[in-house]
Parts: C-alpha cells; structure tokens; sequence
C-alpha cells in the first residue's frame, strides 16, 4: 500500500464515520436535522468518500456519494434560506 492508498482510505473512513454519527445523532434527537449543521456535515462526509474514490474507483458508490452530497446541498441551501427569512 502506498502512503496515497493509506491517505485515500483515511479521508474516506473519515467521511464516513462523519456520515454515520450524523445519522445516528439524528435518530436519537440530539442534533436538529433541518438546521445547517446536519447537511453541511452530511456533505462533508460525502465529499470526502468521493475523494477516496479518485484513488480506489467504484461506480455504484460514486453515484450515491453523488446523489448524498446533491441532497445534503440542497439541505444547506434550503436551510439558510430558512435563516435568511426569519
């Protein structure tokens, strides 16, 4: 394995752990999914699973990495428009 590979997988065990925390957080009630912070971290992990996958290519998973970070996008916007109005 090569010091790219070790970085690769790095960032993307990162992002995923990122991900998953989030979701579990949400699911027990301690962090507020329709603020900024859910999808802004939700697009941070993704983002960084898709950078792993610049080294370690897989389709499937860079379409739903794509599609995550489609929606967490929308998420942030949507939740700063809400910020914006108020």
């Amino acid at each position: 394995m090569t010091g790219m590979d070790i970085a690769a997988d790095s960032i993307g065990f990162v992002g995923s752990i990122v991900i998953v925390v989030q979701y579990y957080l949400s699911l027990r009630g301690r962090i507020d999914t329709t603020g900024v912070a859910y999808p802004l971290g939700n697009l941070c992990g993704s983002l960084m699973v898709m950078a792993s996958l610049c080294v370690h290519f897989n389709m499937p998973s860079l379409c739903i990495e794509a599609f995550w970070s489609s929606v967490s996008l929308y998420g942030v916007i949507a939740a700063m428009w809400r910020r914006m109005r108020q």
